[in-house]
């Protein structure tokens, strides 16, 4: 018996171990578990998947909608500090309408910078801190953070974070031809049936595309307004408010018209001031007149001006000047102070024979030599006018042809609005026409842009008849540098 016990007890081990029975069942249950967690982390791998989907929506919405918001900061004179409360908080709107959930997030009251924010938090940096955009400060950046709990594949992974990111950049779409700067009614009206050209091909013919565009800063529904047969060719139109076509109107644009736009800023208001403009304007006669050409730097009343004078190369006219008849321009500036421009109807004509489209060439400015209480006078050119001009390319005001003085004016200045062109007249231009406070500027005849290829309007308001046209091609030649730029939003990264 002794002898029994001890055989079977010596051969349990090796019989156990050949034993395999039941050992199926707990293999299938091992390998069931495994399984399913794998199954648990596919399903949920999806969900995820899709969970960062939606939230990169909403990231690259967020970043488009605080880039616009910074667009329309910089387009009314904000800075980027000032701005950024508001790009935030836009940012945090529209990555919540796109079904992101936020938990407890307040915008800080400056951008910081910040890549890794707490669940149900965003960062909204200006500039952005990551990237090929890093430092930018034309460009937005937001992350948007979300933990999410996991069930299935919770024995590998308690939760997961789901991190995206993208960022939106201001970019220059164009340049435009015409700004008006007028924030209510009607910017830019036409009368008549004309033909606007933004930019002619060579020879003048207007066939699309148009190169340089139409902007209006007006927020009214009528912003631009045509009617009749009137046509627009230029690169897009850009406005704040609406564009209305009435009749047979048509536009020729290569980009579709921009509407509810944030407006176009002055690019000139800080520079075109009265300190800069009466730069080097003489004070005292010093000057003589040898039969009909001026000569020195002259301070002249302007009805001493007569029809067939040269005027000498730095004048100052005082009191305005108007006459019938041709007045010639040597090379340089001229201030006409305290007096409107006015070429009377019948053929006043005024010219600069020397003068050379992208090289010599004239700048007249409207201001006023009065301390206080002065007047800024207007420009007019009568039936069958003649005004010819090209600004300088280079010099103190290069660029510049045709200004009126409207920034940092003396005390108690008054600026005269209703800068005209009668019917038959001819305008041909070659530089920047500046009237930012002018919002009854009307053209009948034109104007058209001379050999150097180069006129720019910025006026508050203006109605356009005939068959006006405006290019920017030739600017930089022509020493006009500095350009209004229409601006754009889009995703960069």
């Amino acid at each position: 018996m002794t002898t029994k016990l001890r055989s079977m007890f010596g051969t349990l081990p090796q019989r156990l171990l050949r034993d395999t029975r039941g050992v199926t069942l707990a293999i299938v249950a091992l390998a069931a578990s495994v399984l399913i967690g794998f199954t648990g982390l596919g399903v949920e791998t999806g969900l995820w998947y899709a969970i960062q989907r939606q939230n990169q929506s909403a990231a690259d919405v967020a970043a488009l909608s605080g880039a616009f918001e910074l667009l329309a900061g910089q387009s009314n004179g904000l800075s980027q500090n000032a701005a950024y409360p508001d790009i935030c908080n836009l940012a945090e709107r529209d990555a919540a309408r796109n079904n992101f959930t936020f938990n407890a997030f307040s915008c800080p009251a400056t951008t910081p910078a910040c890549t890794s924010p707490s669940t149900g938090k965003m960062c909204a940096n200006n500039p952005p801190v990551l990237g090929n955009l890093a430092g930018n400060n034309n460009a937005v950046e937001v992350i948007l953070s979300q933990q999410q709990n996991t069930f299935f594949a919770n024995l590998f992974l308690p939760n997961v974070t789901i991190k995206t990111r993208a960022v939106a950049a201001i970019n220059v779409l164009n340049n435009p031809c015409i700004l008006a700067l007028g924030t209510s009614g009607t910017d830019i009206g036409e009368q008549g049936n004309p033909t606007i050209c933004l930019a002619p091909a060579p020879g003048g013919v207007c066939t699309p595309p148009g190169t340089c565009s139409i902007a209006a800063n007006s927020t009214s529904q009528s912003a631009i307004s045509l009617g009749g047969n009137s046509k627009i060719t230029a690169y897009t139109i850009v406005t704040p408010g609406g564009v209305t076509t009435g009749g047979a109107a048509r536009t020729f644009l290569v980009s579709p018209a921009e509407v509810g736009a944030p407006p176009v800023p002055d690019p000139y208001a800080g520079t075109l001031t009265h300190a800069f403009l009466t730069t080097g304007m003489p004070a005292a006669p010093a000057c003589t007149k040898a039969g009909t050409t001026w000569s020195g730097n002259c301070v002249v009343p302007g009805g001493s001006v007569n029809s067939g004078d040269t005027l000498s190369a730095k004048t100052q006219i005082s009191g305005g000047l108007s006459f019938k008849g041709t007045v010639h321009l040597s090379p340089g500036t001229y201030w006409i102070t305290d007096g409107d421009l006015t070429l009377q109807n019948g053929g006043g004509t005024l010219d600069c024979p020397n003068c050379t489209p992208g090289g010599a060439g004239v700048t007249i400015i409207l201001t006023t030599a009065m301390a206080n209480n002065g007047t800024v006078g207007t420009l007019t050119v009568g039936s069958k006018g003649n005004l010819n001009l090209s600004a300088p390319s280079s010099g103190t005001f290069a660029g510049l042809v045709l200004i009126q003085d409207s920034n940092g004016l003396p005390p108690g200045t008054t600026v005269t609005t209703g800068s005209s062109s009668k019917a038959n007249a001819t305008i041909t231009l070659n530089g920047l026409v500046y009237f930012p406070d002018d919002d009854k500027m009307s053209f009948q005849g034109g104007p058209a842009t001379g050999a150097a290829s180069c006129l720019v309007l910025v006026v508050k308001k203006v109605t356009l008849q005939g068959n006006p046209s405006f290019e920017d091609s030739g600017c930089t030649n022509a020493g006009l540098t500095t350009l209004p730029t229409v601006k754009t939003v889009t995703l960069a990264e």
